[in-house]
């Protein structure tokens, strides 16, 4: 990986870099001040906003000037002082440090001349005096001796001195005062010019606080008595920001060694045009490079490049938008639900509408352009366009802003708890190749936990449809298939959602992707053997079943046969070794034992188990109860019917489960009609349902 270099902000000094074309402007500059006869001072304003280049106008004029012998520059900087008073009587040091370097053949040093009257001054400033104190005092000390010999030395040595004094918007507001009385007291010395580098709005409006009377042009007639030469900073050509905007932007990609696919250029540069209009200065640009350039090597492998430069960009230049993504993020995720559809949409698209208007009217259509990009499911309350459910999985294999499960990476630059890293899932499959079966079980456990095996599975979903190697497909399924105990099997009303089940329907699919019958056989048998628990080796098979090939092909009926024989003798050998083993889904493992197994041979297995285990007739029926589920999403329990009744004695012996039932409740009450509203635990409920069920079967039959 390379070093990140991030930009500083720095102002430019070589003219090989002036890529705005400042350089003829600061030359004409240079030249002016640097031709002038008149000996009088003058004050030059050069206008601009923050972060527009004032300061790298500053350092070409600068050089110019150093060029010309009989021109002395002082770089005066108020940043460095604490008062007004400090202040001043630093200006003054620094011209006599100055002038003193480059005056070396002058007939009298003005080191010894300023310090006559400005070293008792610093004794009476250091009382805390104010600056209007020190305009007094230095007239009361003679300030016209001092001004006249400056002037005098200045004339005999040819001598111009060029004070420039930059970033003055940046002051606070009584600094920003402090500078303006400073050169108003100042700049009448002959020979010398003043440079001074700010926003003229802002210091207007500093201004104004300060002088302002019931005139409210206050701030700036005060300026102009001041500025003599006011100069606004020449407009950058549009073309040559965004120009410099994507130089800044490849140098980001290229330190964090991240590399585009053509598509996704031509997605971000078309996307990107939306935030041309609102760049206005290279700070601006730089800005936007720097944070790139921070967040695409975190990020880089955890989420969708184009994606993430195109929400940073919306950090940068429309922070207000930016905040209300992160702070709606079901708006901008989730689907318009039907029951309320036209009133959510009105009140989606009136937040999204509002936060827009905080921009110009000519970039609004623009963002929302951006917007609809990054999040398509916004089309659907500006239009009739609807992107359903099964646009998730798409968005989270493409890592993209708009899937429920990538969205919090791009504001936290991290993987969220409970969430794993693509970068090392990407790993943990390179690598399934590479290791041995063991070493990859081991990478695998300590990579997924129980608090991260949801994302787990959910991610080798997505990456098995484009996996193509055999070896690795082979490889992930058994790690997959052993550690069945790991995932999560809620009851829940959508069984097949449970992570339980899109395990197994993950191996379903890498069965179904073998080119051949016998290929997808040899595999099949191969994890409905080595599968752990038995239940999950269910629910393999189950899905089986049903699933189809690239072809659209499933499994013939002679194929299922064998692998429900290999399923049964599973069953048969686990169950044999341990009498309680019950399950969510041993109603269905017992329905294929039943299936595919030897003729009676599992009622007679689990008639014995009864005999031996009486109270395993009661979990029994509760694998058989229907599931029912209250209005708040969870299950609530239920009758044994006459429906129920028939699949029970379906698989098991009707005979076997009342003599297993008459060991465990040995006094039960006979009921004359079906027991559904009585007071008793829901278990003796059941059994007693099922007893009058089988007494009235027994009576139907008998009338018959």
């Amino acid at each position: 990986m390379k070093e990140f270099t991030y930009s500083s902000d720095a102002p430019i000094v070589d003219v090989s870099q002036d890529v705005f074309n400042r350089f003829p402007f600061a030359q004409r500059v240079a030249k002016v001040i640097s031709n002038r006869q008149d000996a009088s001072s003058i004050v030059i304003g050069i206008y601009g906003a923050w972060g527009e280049g004032k300061t790298s106008v500053f350092n070409f004029i600068e050089s110019e000037l150093e060029q010309e012998e009989h021109v002395v520059c002082i770089r005066f900087n108020p940043w460095r002082f604490a008062d007004e008073n400090t202040m001043l009587l630093n200006f003054f040091n620094d011209l006599v440090r100055v002038i003193d370097r480059d005056l070396e053949t002058a007939s009298e040093k003005l080191g010894g001349v300023v310090n006559t009257y400005v070293k008792p001054l610093a004794q009476f400033l250091g009382k805390g005096e104010n600056i209007d104190a020190v305009s007094n005092i230095l007239s009361s000390a003679d300030i016209d001796e001092i001004k006249s010999r400056v002037e005098k030395i200045l004339e005999e040595e040819k001598k111009r001195v060029v004070v420039f004094i930059d970033d003055i918007d940046r002051l606070e507001k009584s600094e920003i005062h402090a500078v303006f009385r400073m050169v108003k007291l100042t700049a009448d010395f002959k020979y010398t010019a003043y440079i001074l580098a700010f926003d003229k709005e802002m210091v207007s409006a500093s201004l104004q606080e300060r002088y302002g009377t019931a005139n409210s042009d206050a701030g700036r007639l005060f300026l102009e008595k001041i500025i003599q030469v006011p100069l606004q900073l020449p407009a950058i050509e549009k073309e040559d920001l965004r120009t410099f905007c994507f130089q800044a932007i490849d140098g980001a990609l290229k330190a964090g060694e991240i590399i585009l696919a053509e598509n996704d250029v031509k997605q971000f540069v078309n996307q990107f045009q939306a935030f041309a209009s609102q760049m206005k200065t290279p700070r601006q640009a730089m800005l936007y490079s720097n944070i790139i350039m921070f967040s695409l090597p975190i990020l880089k492998g955890e989420v969708n490049m184009v994606d993430l430069m195109l929400i940073e960009a919306l950090r940068v230049f429309n922070p207000e938008i930016y905040q209300m993504i992160r702070e709606n993020k079901a708006i901008f995720l989730h689907q318009l639900q039907t029951y309320n559809e036209q009133q959510e949409k009105e009140r989606r698209r009136k937040l999204i509408d509002e936060t827009l208007m905080s921009l110009d009217i000519n970039d609004v259509e623009g963002v929302k352009g951006v917007l609809k990009y990054l999040f398509p499911r916004l089309e659907s309350i500006y239009s009739n366009t609807d992107y359903g459910y099964d646009w998730n999985s798409e968005w989270e294999a493409n890592q993209r802003i708009c899937s429920d499960k990538y969205f919090q990476r791009y504001f936290s630059y991290s993987v969220p708890r409970g969430d794993l890293s693509d970068v090392k899932i990407n790993s943990f499959l390179d690598n399934l190749e590479r290791k041995s079966l063991e070493e990859n079980i081991l990478d695998f456990e300590g990579l997924v936990n129980e608090k991260n095996v949801v994302n787990f599975i959910s991610k080798m979903k997505n990456k098995v449809k484009s996996i193509s190697n055999n070896s690795v497909l082979k490889n992930l399924a058994m790690i997959v298939a052993i550690h069945g105990n790991m995932y999560p099997n809620p009851q829940q009303l959508f069984q097949f959602s449970s992570t339980l089940s899109q395990a197994a329907m993950l191996l379903g699919e890498v069965i179904m992707k073998q080119d051949s019958k016998d290929e997808k056989m040899k595999i099949a048998e191969e994890l409905i053997n080595q599968t752990k628990p038995l239940h999950f080796a269910t629910e393999v098979f189950s899905w089986l079943r049903s699933m189809q090939d690239k072809e659209g092909n499933k499994l013939a009926d002679e194929d299922l046969k064998v692998l429900g024989k290999v399923l049964v003798d599973k069953i048969t050998m686990e169950i044999t070794n341990d009498v309680n083993l019950m399950f969510s889904n041993f109603r269905r493992a017992l329905a294929y034992w039943n299936m595919y197994g030897e003729k009676n041979q599992a009622k007679e297995t689990i008639g014995a188990f009864l005999k031996e285990n009486p109270e395993y007739a009661i979990n029994l029926m509760k694998q058989y109860l229907p599931s029912t589920w209250g209005s708040d999403g969870l299950r609530v329990e239920s009758s044994l019917e006459r429906d129920t009744y028939d699949a029970l004695i379906s698989d098991i012996e009707a005979e076997d489960l009342i003599n297993a039932i008459n060991k465990v409740y040995e006094n039960l009450p006979e009921d004359e009609e079906y027991p559904e509203f009585i007071e008793c635990p829901h278990e003796e409920k059941i059994v007693r349902q099922f007893i009058w069920l089988h007494n009235y079967v027994i009576n139907q039959e008998v009338a018959e």
